[in-house]
Protein backbone atom coordinates (compact mmCIF):
# COMPACT_ATOMS: atom_id res chain seq x y z
CA UNK A 1 0.00 0.00 0.00
CA UNK A 2 2.81 2.39 0.91
CA UNK A 3 4.53 1.70 -2.40
CA UNK A 4 1.48 2.63 -4.41
CA UNK A 5 1.10 5.96 -2.63
CA UNK A 6 4.72 6.81 -3.45
CA UNK A 7 4.15 6.20 -7.16
CA UNK A 8 1.04 8.35 -7.19
CA UNK A 9 2.99 11.21 -5.57
CA UNK A 10 5.64 11.00 -8.26
CA UNK A 11 2.92 11.03 -10.93
CA UNK A 12 1.37 14.18 -9.49
CA UNK A 13 4.77 15.92 -9.34
CA UNK A 14 5.53 15.10 -12.96
CA UNK A 15 2.16 16.48 -14.11
CA UNK A 16 2.80 19.73 -12.21
CA UNK A 17 6.19 20.14 -13.82
CA UNK A 18 4.73 19.56 -17.27
CA UNK A 19 2.08 22.24 -16.72
CA UNK A 20 4.70 24.61 -15.35
CA UNK A 21 6.92 24.06 -18.40
CA UNK A 22 4.00 24.74 -20.76
CA UNK A 23 3.18 27.98 -18.97
CA UNK A 24 6.81 29.11 -19.05
CA UNK A 25 7.12 28.19 -22.73
CA UNK A 26 3.95 30.13 -23.57
CA UNK A 27 5.17 33.17 -21.63
CA UNK A 28 8.52 33.07 -23.43
CA UNK A 29 6.74 32.95 -26.79
CA UNK A 30 4.50 35.87 -25.85
CA UNK A 31 7.48 37.91 -24.65
CA UNK A 32 9.35 37.06 -27.87
CA UNK A 33 6.39 38.10 -30.02
CA UNK A 34 6.01 41.30 -28.00
CA UNK A 35 9.66 42.19 -28.53
CA UNK A 36 9.41 41.42 -32.25
CA UNK A 37 6.33 43.66 -32.45
CA UNK A 38 8.14 46.52 -30.67
CA UNK A 39 11.12 46.20 -33.01
CA UNK A 40 8.76 46.22 -36.01
CA UNK A 41 7.04 49.40 -34.83
CA UNK A 42 10.40 51.11 -34.25
CA UNK A 43 11.61 50.14 -37.72
CA UNK A 44 8.33 51.36 -39.22
CA UNK A 45 8.75 54.74 -37.54
CA UNK A 46 12.35 54.97 -38.73
CA UNK A 47 11.81 54.04 -42.35
CA UNK A 48 8.23 55.28 -42.88
CA UNK A 49 8.13 58.74 -41.33
CA UNK A 50 5.01 60.90 -41.69
CA UNK A 51 5.19 62.47 -45.15
CA UNK A 52 2.43 65.03 -44.76
CA UNK A 53 3.14 68.69 -45.40
CA UNK A 54 2.50 70.79 -42.31
CA UNK A 55 2.18 74.58 -42.26
CA UNK A 56 1.14 76.74 -39.35
CA UNK A 57 -0.88 79.96 -39.75
CA UNK A 58 2.23 82.16 -39.73
CA UNK A 59 3.86 80.11 -42.49
CA UNK A 60 0.66 80.11 -44.58
CA UNK A 61 0.44 83.90 -44.31
CA UNK A 62 4.11 84.25 -45.25
CA UNK A 63 3.65 82.24 -48.46
CA UNK A 64 0.44 84.07 -49.41
CA UNK A 65 1.95 87.53 -48.84
CA UNK A 66 5.24 86.66 -50.57
CA UNK A 67 3.44 85.22 -53.59
CA UNK A 68 1.29 88.36 -53.79
CA UNK A 69 4.35 90.63 -53.68
CA UNK A 70 6.04 88.93 -56.62
CA UNK A 71 2.70 88.80 -58.48
CA UNK A 72 1.82 92.49 -58.09
CA UNK A 73 1.56 94.17 -61.47
CA UNK A 74 2.20 90.83 -63.19
CA UNK A 75 0.23 87.57 -62.91
CA UNK A 76 -0.89 85.60 -59.86
CA UNK A 77 1.68 83.06 -58.65
CA UNK A 78 0.22 80.08 -56.75
CA UNK A 79 1.47 80.20 -53.16
CA UNK A 80 0.78 76.49 -52.66
CA UNK A 81 3.21 75.62 -55.45
CA UNK A 82 5.90 77.60 -53.65
CA UNK A 83 5.19 75.96 -50.28
CA UNK A 84 5.23 72.45 -51.78
CA UNK A 85 8.49 73.11 -53.64
CA UNK A 86 10.16 74.48 -50.51
CA UNK A 87 8.99 71.45 -48.55
CA UNK A 88 10.87 69.30 -51.06
CA UNK A 89 14.03 71.36 -51.55
CA UNK A 90 14.46 72.11 -47.82
CA UNK A 91 13.64 68.50 -46.87
CA UNK A 92 10.59 69.52 -44.81
CA UNK A 93 12.49 72.19 -42.84
CA UNK A 94 10.21 75.04 -43.86
CA UNK A 95 11.92 77.34 -41.32
CA UNK A 96 14.62 77.95 -43.96
CA UNK A 97 12.10 79.86 -46.09
CA UNK A 98 12.11 83.66 -46.03
CA UNK A 99 10.12 86.36 -47.75
CA UNK A 100 13.05 87.00 -50.10
CA UNK A 101 13.66 83.32 -50.93
CA UNK A 102 9.96 82.74 -51.59
CA UNK A 103 9.77 85.73 -53.93
CA UNK A 104 12.86 84.51 -55.77
CA UNK A 105 11.20 81.11 -56.17
CA UNK A 106 7.98 82.79 -57.33
CA UNK A 107 9.91 84.56 -60.07
CA UNK A 108 10.57 81.11 -61.54
CA UNK A 109 6.92 80.94 -62.58
CA UNK A 110 6.91 84.36 -64.29
CA UNK A 111 8.45 84.75 -67.73
CA UNK A 112 8.82 88.19 -69.27
CA UNK A 113 7.66 87.76 -72.85
CA UNK A 114 8.14 91.27 -74.26
CA UNK A 115 9.69 94.70 -73.79
CA UNK A 116 6.32 95.95 -72.55
CA UNK A 117 6.68 93.78 -69.44
CA UNK A 118 4.06 91.29 -70.53
CA UNK A 119 4.31 88.11 -68.55
CA UNK A 120 3.55 84.44 -69.02
CA UNK A 121 2.60 82.41 -65.95
CA UNK A 122 4.03 78.89 -65.89
CA UNK A 123 2.09 75.90 -64.59
CA UNK A 124 3.53 73.59 -61.92
CA UNK A 125 5.02 71.09 -64.36
CA UNK A 126 6.91 73.76 -66.30
CA UNK A 127 8.07 75.38 -63.09
CA UNK A 128 9.47 72.09 -61.77
CA UNK A 129 11.28 71.50 -65.07
CA UNK A 130 12.80 74.96 -64.83
CA UNK A 131 14.04 74.09 -61.33
CA UNK A 132 15.55 70.82 -62.66
CA UNK A 133 13.59 68.69 -60.20
CA UNK A 134 14.08 64.92 -60.49
CA UNK A 135 11.09 62.66 -61.12
CA UNK A 136 11.09 61.70 -57.44
CA UNK A 137 11.13 65.36 -56.35
CA UNK A 138 8.34 66.19 -58.81
CA UNK A 139 6.23 63.37 -57.41
CA UNK A 140 6.67 64.71 -53.87
CA UNK A 141 5.83 68.28 -54.94
CA UNK A 142 2.60 67.17 -56.63
CA UNK A 143 1.68 65.14 -53.55
CA UNK A 144 2.21 68.11 -51.24
CA UNK A 145 0.16 70.42 -53.50
CA UNK A 146 -2.69 67.90 -53.33
CA UNK A 147 -2.41 67.75 -49.54
CA UNK A 148 -2.70 71.55 -49.40
CA UNK A 149 -6.10 71.51 -51.13
CA UNK A 150 -8.07 72.44 -48.00
CA UNK A 151 -5.30 74.44 -46.30
CA UNK A 152 -5.55 78.20 -45.93
CA UNK A 153 -6.16 81.05 -43.52
CA UNK A 154 -9.74 79.86 -42.90
CA UNK A 155 -9.54 76.08 -43.53
CA UNK A 156 -13.16 75.45 -42.50
CA UNK A 157 -14.28 77.43 -45.55
CA UNK A 158 -12.08 75.32 -47.83
CA UNK A 159 -13.39 71.87 -46.95
CA UNK A 160 -15.12 70.28 -49.93
CA UNK A 161 -18.26 69.63 -47.89
CA UNK A 162 -18.53 73.18 -46.49
CA UNK A 163 -21.30 75.54 -47.64
CA UNK A 164 -18.66 78.19 -48.36
CA UNK A 165 -16.70 75.91 -50.70
CA UNK A 166 -19.91 74.89 -52.45
CA UNK A 167 -20.86 78.56 -52.99
CA UNK A 168 -17.42 79.30 -54.44
CA UNK A 169 -17.53 76.22 -56.69
CA UNK A 170 -21.02 77.19 -57.90
CA UNK A 171 -19.90 80.66 -58.99
CA UNK A 172 -16.43 79.77 -60.31
CA UNK A 173 -17.32 78.63 -63.88
CA UNK A 174 -19.27 81.80 -64.63
CA UNK A 175 -16.64 83.96 -62.90
CA UNK A 176 -13.96 82.43 -65.16
CA UNK A 177 -16.18 83.09 -68.17
CA UNK A 178 -16.46 86.76 -67.17
CA UNK A 179 -12.68 86.96 -66.89
CA UNK A 180 -12.23 85.54 -70.37
CA UNK A 181 -14.87 87.93 -71.77
CA UNK A 182 -14.18 91.14 -69.84
CA UNK A 183 -10.97 90.82 -67.82
CA UNK A 184 -12.60 90.91 -64.38
CA UNK A 185 -10.60 88.50 -62.23
CA UNK A 186 -12.54 85.50 -60.88
CA UNK A 187 -11.33 86.31 -57.37
CA UNK A 188 -12.84 89.79 -57.60
CA UNK A 189 -16.17 88.55 -58.98
CA UNK A 190 -16.52 85.84 -56.33
CA UNK A 191 -15.32 88.01 -53.42
CA UNK A 192 -17.78 90.75 -54.36
CA UNK A 193 -20.58 88.18 -54.51
CA UNK A 194 -19.56 86.86 -51.08
CA UNK A 195 -19.40 90.34 -49.56
CA UNK A 196 -22.51 91.81 -51.19
CA UNK A 197 -24.76 88.76 -50.70
CA UNK A 198 -23.33 87.34 -47.44
CA UNK A 199 -22.50 84.05 -49.18
CA UNK A 200 -25.84 84.07 -51.00
CA UNK A 201 -27.84 84.34 -47.76
CA UNK A 202 -28.89 88.00 -47.85
CA UNK A 203 -32.54 88.90 -48.38
CA UNK A 204 -31.70 90.53 -51.70
CA UNK A 205 -29.90 87.42 -52.89
CA UNK A 206 -32.59 85.01 -51.71
CA UNK A 207 -35.56 87.04 -53.00
CA UNK A 208 -34.09 88.51 -56.19
CA UNK A 209 -30.95 86.45 -57.00
CA UNK A 210 -29.06 89.74 -56.83
CA UNK A 211 -25.58 88.73 -55.70
CA UNK A 212 -23.89 92.10 -56.22
CA UNK A 213 -26.25 94.68 -54.76
CA UNK A 214 -26.70 96.38 -58.14
CA UNK A 215 -29.41 99.04 -57.94
CA UNK A 216 -32.23 99.48 -60.44
CA UNK A 217 -31.55 102.95 -61.86
CA UNK A 218 -33.44 104.58 -64.74
CA UNK A 219 -31.47 102.58 -67.31
CA UNK A 220 -32.75 99.24 -65.92
CA UNK A 221 -35.74 97.82 -67.82
CA UNK A 222 -36.12 94.54 -65.96
CA UNK A 223 -37.77 93.48 -62.71
CA UNK A 224 -36.86 95.18 -59.46
CA UNK A 225 -37.42 94.93 -55.71
CA UNK A 226 -37.31 97.49 -52.93
CA UNK A 227 -34.95 96.59 -50.10
CA UNK A 228 -33.24 98.18 -47.12
CA UNK A 229 -29.51 98.73 -47.55
CA UNK A 230 -26.62 100.38 -45.73
CA UNK A 231 -24.58 103.34 -46.99
CA UNK A 232 -21.19 104.57 -45.81
CA UNK A 233 -20.55 103.52 -42.18
CA UNK A 234 -23.95 103.21 -40.49
CA UNK A 235 -26.57 104.93 -42.67
CA UNK A 236 -29.58 102.78 -43.64
CA UNK A 237 -31.82 103.58 -46.62
CA UNK A 238 -34.44 101.93 -48.81
CA UNK A 239 -33.73 101.62 -52.50
CA UNK A 240 -34.71 99.74 -55.66
CA UNK A 241 -32.54 96.83 -56.77
CA UNK A 242 -32.39 94.69 -59.89
CA UNK A 243 -34.14 91.33 -59.73
CA UNK A 244 -33.01 88.24 -61.67
CA UNK A 245 -34.46 84.82 -62.37
CA UNK A 246 -31.20 83.03 -61.59
CA UNK A 247 -27.79 83.64 -60.07
CA UNK A 248 -26.29 83.13 -63.52
CA UNK A 249 -28.29 86.13 -64.80
CA UNK A 250 -26.98 88.17 -61.89
CA UNK A 251 -23.39 87.29 -62.81
CA UNK A 252 -23.93 88.11 -66.49
CA UNK A 253 -25.48 91.48 -65.65
CA UNK A 254 -22.67 92.25 -63.20
CA UNK A 255 -20.08 91.74 -65.96
CA UNK A 256 -21.98 94.01 -68.37
CA UNK A 257 -22.51 96.58 -65.60
CA UNK A 258 -18.76 96.85 -64.97
CA UNK A 259 -17.93 96.87 -68.67
CA UNK A 260 -20.49 99.51 -69.67
CA UNK A 261 -19.83 102.00 -66.87
CA UNK A 262 -16.86 104.05 -68.07
CA UNK A 263 -15.73 104.92 -64.54
CA UNK A 264 -14.40 101.36 -64.11
CA UNK A 265 -12.24 101.63 -67.22
CA UNK A 266 -11.12 105.12 -66.22
CA UNK A 267 -9.98 103.80 -62.82
CA UNK A 268 -7.94 100.96 -64.32
CA UNK A 269 -10.10 97.95 -63.52
CA UNK A 270 -9.39 96.33 -66.89
CA UNK A 271 -5.67 97.13 -66.72
CA UNK A 272 -5.24 95.16 -63.50
CA UNK A 273 -3.88 91.63 -63.77
CA UNK A 274 -3.66 90.96 -60.03
CA UNK A 275 -6.44 91.04 -57.46
CA UNK A 276 -4.96 93.58 -55.04
CA UNK A 277 -4.73 96.20 -57.80
CA UNK A 278 -8.15 95.36 -59.21
CA UNK A 279 -9.82 95.50 -55.79
CA UNK A 280 -8.42 98.97 -55.28
CA UNK A 281 -9.58 99.99 -58.76
CA UNK A 282 -13.09 98.81 -57.92
CA UNK A 283 -13.08 100.96 -54.78
CA UNK A 284 -11.65 103.97 -56.63
CA UNK A 285 -14.39 103.62 -59.27
CA UNK A 286 -17.00 103.90 -56.52
CA UNK A 287 -18.51 100.42 -56.61
CA UNK A 288 -19.23 100.67 -52.89
CA UNK A 289 -19.40 103.42 -50.28
CA UNK A 290 -18.36 101.18 -47.36
CA UNK A 291 -16.37 103.08 -44.75
CA UNK A 292 -15.04 102.45 -41.26
CA UNK A 293 -16.01 104.49 -38.23
CA UNK A 294 -13.39 107.13 -39.02
CA UNK A 295 -14.67 107.65 -42.58
CA UNK A 296 -11.96 105.73 -44.42
CA UNK A 297 -12.97 103.69 -47.47
CA UNK A 298 -12.53 99.99 -46.74
CA UNK A 299 -14.12 98.19 -49.69
CA UNK A 300 -10.83 97.12 -51.30
CA UNK A 301 -9.49 95.84 -47.96
CA UNK A 302 -12.64 93.80 -47.39
CA UNK A 303 -12.35 92.16 -50.81
CA UNK A 304 -8.64 91.45 -50.36
CA UNK A 305 -9.26 89.81 -46.97
CA UNK A 306 -12.00 87.59 -48.40
CA UNK A 307 -9.79 86.55 -51.31
CA UNK A 308 -6.85 85.65 -49.06
CA UNK A 309 -9.01 83.81 -46.52
CA UNK A 310 -10.62 81.63 -49.19
CA UNK A 311 -7.69 81.16 -51.63
CA UNK A 312 -9.70 82.80 -54.40
CA UNK A 313 -6.48 84.15 -55.95
CA UNK A 314 -5.61 80.57 -56.84
CA UNK A 315 -8.52 80.54 -59.28
CA UNK A 316 -6.91 83.57 -60.95
CA UNK A 317 -3.60 81.72 -61.05
CA UNK A 318 -5.16 78.67 -62.66
CA UNK A 319 -6.84 80.55 -65.50
CA UNK A 320 -3.84 82.83 -66.09
CA UNK A 321 -1.47 79.88 -66.37
CA UNK A 322 -3.76 78.42 -69.04
CA UNK A 323 -3.84 81.60 -71.13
Amino acid sequence: MKRKRKNRSKTRLTLYERIKRKILTTLKRLIFLFLIGCIGIILLLIFHKDDTIKLNDTEIKLYIDSADKISKGKLQVNWKYLAAIDYVRYKKDISKSTDVSIQELGQTFLENTSKENKYKLLNLEDGLKKLSFTDSEKEKAYKYVEQLDSIGLVPNNLRKDSSSRKFIDELSPKAIELYNNYGILPSITISQAILESNWGKSDLSVQANNLFGIKADNSWKGKKVTMTTSEYYNSVIKDNFRSYSTKSESLDDYGKFILNNKRYKENGVFNSSQYIDQAQSMENAGYSTKQDETGNNIYADLLIDIIKENNLQLIDSKVQSQS
